[in-house]
Formats: structure tokens, sequence, C-alpha cells
């Protein structure tokens, strides 16, 4: 298991009655972009905050906005070295670039962007559920996260595979399970077996912080008819402002599945099952790609079967490199989870399974964290796990 940390709560002090002066201890691991989250019930829901900050260069106003559905304040805090405080403010105002992380609607998709001096695109979810051209029918999908873009508008990703048709960007689905007899793959549709059904997006939101989205998804057990229904899936994604010179575009995945039957779904043994991701078309047997797990292992062979905190895959695209490091949650089932790094293809992925079976008995919720940071340039151990550190253990911000 991966080391569990205390989360480090801070106190306030009333300013003037509208604002609150804070301090963030430093840290004995280096983070990077934690969401700090605070918790006020001084501070007045209806008008717009920032985060203010001493610097060498004057003050520095971070952006802050409130999540509507948790009643808290949340700030950017991008980078915390080891044994460095942050000590800042929370005060009425805005910040001096106007920016906003916009979550639009469209008429099949969800379009994340950062919309700043120049507008940028982090990624879009396919909310209805789409046939390419002379692609048999058993493989629609929608529900997925594709394409997904660098800060410099490169793309990572890849969705329709012509050698694995049903692998599309970030995808969640489990392959190897047991229900009520029969063995459903909602993972490999070909079989037809299981799918896993797009059902629309609830919420879309944006805003100076981050900009994202809820959606709705469930699992069917198509090895008898009609289908029996299995689980209802609903996933948050949450993307990161990153400002003009931002080096990664991050944002997170939770997906929370609910067991609807009235039978439990056993999640058997299997080298994945879960989360996937699949990378640019281009990156064939050929292409040399990278990989980087947290314990340092680099080798493709090696690294595959690996249990790791997060894991970089990237390689070649328009005369640079390019990648995304995924981080998994400490929350995790069996985190930290084991990787899948196919021995020729680009594709990867976390599962819980790796370790044995487990059971969603009826009712019950299964939750899954994971953050990704996609970026070009070469991946720097001591920076990826300092995101890890950021997602795993932010600070929380309690007035009392």
């Amino acid at each position: 298991m991966a080391p569990r940390f205390t989360l480090t709560v801070l106190f306030f002090s009333a300013l003037n009655g509208f604002a609150a002066t804070f301090t963030i201890p430093g840290p004995n691991q280096s983070k990077a972009n934690q969401v700090v989250e605070v918790t006020d019930a001084s501070l007045d829901r209806s008008l717009s905050y920032v985060i203010a900050t001493q610097t060498a260069a004057g003050v520095n106003l971070l952006p802050a906005q409130w999540d509507s559905k948790k009643e808290k304040l949340t700030f950017i805090l991008p980078y915390q070295d080891i044994g460095k405080t942050f000590t800042g403010f929370a005060t009425l105002g805005k910040p001096k670039t106007s920016l906003e992380v916009q979550a639009l609607r469209g008429k099949e998709t969800i379009e994340v962007s950062e919309v700043g001096e120049t507008t940028r695109t982090i990624l879009k979810y396919q909310d209805a559920e789409t046939l390419p051209a002379s692609v048999k029918e058993v493989y629609r999908r929608g529900g997925f996260i594709h394409p997904i873009y660098t800060p410099d508008q490169t793309l990572v990703s890849d969705s329709f595979a012509a050698d694995h048709l049903h692998h599309h960007g970030i995808w969640m689905a489990w392959s190897h399970t047991s229900f009520q007899g029969r063995k459903p793959d909602f993972w490999n549709v070909q079989e037809n077996k299981g799918r896993v059904a797009a059902l629309g997006v609830d919420r879309v939101w944006s805003g100076p912080v981050e900009g994202g989205f809820t959606s709705k998804l469930r699992s069917l057990d198509t090895g008898i008819q009609p289908a029996v229904p299995v689980l209802d899936e609903t996933w948050t994604v949450r993307c990161y402002a990153g400002g003009a010179n931002a080096r990664a575009n991050v944002f997170d995945v939770e997906t929370t599945q609910k067991n609807i039957a009235t039978d439990p779904l056993e999640l058997t043994k299997h080298i994945y099952g879960g989360l996937g991701f699949r990378g640019r078309r281009d990156w064939d047997a050929k292409a040399p790609l990278r990989f980087l797990t947290s314990e340092g292992t680099t080798d493709r062979k090696k690294g595959d079967g690996q249990r790791a905190r997060w894991f970089y895959f990237g390689g070649p695209a328009d005369g640079k490199s390019v990648g995304v490091a995924i981080l998994c949650h400490p929350d995790n089932l069996n985190a930290p989870q084991t990787t899948r790094f196919n021995p020729t293809m680009p594709f990867v992925a976390y599962t819980p399974v790796h370790a044995g079976n487990t059971t969603i008995a009826p009712g019950s919720l299964f939750t899954q964290k994971f953050r990704f940071v996609v970026f070009s340039g070469e991946p720097d151990t001591l920076l990826l796990e300092s995101y890890w550190q950021g997602f795993a253990t932010p600070a929380t911000v309690t007035v009392k």
C-alpha cells in the first residue's frame, strides 16, 4: 500500500470581517498543483474572492472559486517546496489577468478549454454514442475522453484504434467478471457479453480555478436478452487552470459505480480492467515510446504489472516529446494499483484486480480517483512525484 498522510489543517483569523489570513506549513515533500479547499462560514458565498500572497516581485493574486456542491472556496497552490511555508489571505477582488476554464456543452461533446489572452483546448468528452463509418454496430460507444491535448495543443490520445476499436482515449470498463452465473465483459464489447452505455451529462460548470462536468454511464450484461443493467456510474471531471505559461494540463477523473442489480458483481483477477488510456495513433510498435514509474522503472516490460503511485507514458509528436502522467489516488482499492503496459500497442492502464478478486455488492458503491498531467517535454521524476503529493495530500483550510 502507498503511505497514507494526514491532511494539513489550517486556521484562519478574521480580517476586517470579510477576509481571512492563513498559513500553510511547509510540507515534508514538495507538492505541485494542490487544490486547496477553504471552509469558513464568515465568507460570503455571493462575493468573489482571491488569495493574496506576498512575493519578491510584489503581491500575487491567485484566483479562487466557490464549489457549489461542497460550499467551499477553492484555489490552486501551484507549487510548494519542502519546508517552505505559504502565507496569504482570502480577500474580495479579482485576479489581474482574466482567465477561465470553460466547459461548453455541444451537440455531441463537452469541450473544456482555458480561455484567457488566448484559448487552448484541454480535452473533449464524447457524450453522445458514436460510431465511425464501416465499423460494426457492436463498437458504438460514448462516455469517454478524447481528444486530449498538451498546453501547446499537441494531441496525445486516440479513439477507435484500428487494431482495438474498443479503445477510447480515457475510458472505464471491467473485463473479467462473474454475474448471475454468466461472465459479462464490459471491456471487450466485440464478445457481445457486455457494454457500457452513455446516459448523458448532468451538470457543466466553468470558473477561474476549474471547469468540468458530471456524466452518467451504465454497464449492461448483454449475454442475456433483454440486457441486464448491472452498474450505474457517475464521472466527475475537473480541469484546472494553468495560466498562459502552463507546463501541463491537469485534470481529475473521479468515477463512482453503484451495483443496481439484485446480485453481486464479482470482478475477477486479471491484468487489466478499470481505467484505460489509449495513446496517439502514430505510436505504433516501432515508435520509441517512453515509460517511467514512481518506483523509477523506465523499462516497458519491467514496468508492466508493477504497483506504482503514478506512471508516465509518452512518445514523439511533431518533433518533440509529449505524454501523460496518470496518478493513482491512495484511497483507491489496492492502491498503489498495478500497471498494464501493453508490449506492442500504445495502451496503458491501472487495475485494482491484478491483486485478486473483489466484489461490488448490490446497492454498494465503488469509487476510484485519478489525476492526469499532460505535457510536452521530458518527464521529471521529482516533479511528477510532487504532482502526486499534491493530489494525494492537499492542504485543507478550516475556520473554527
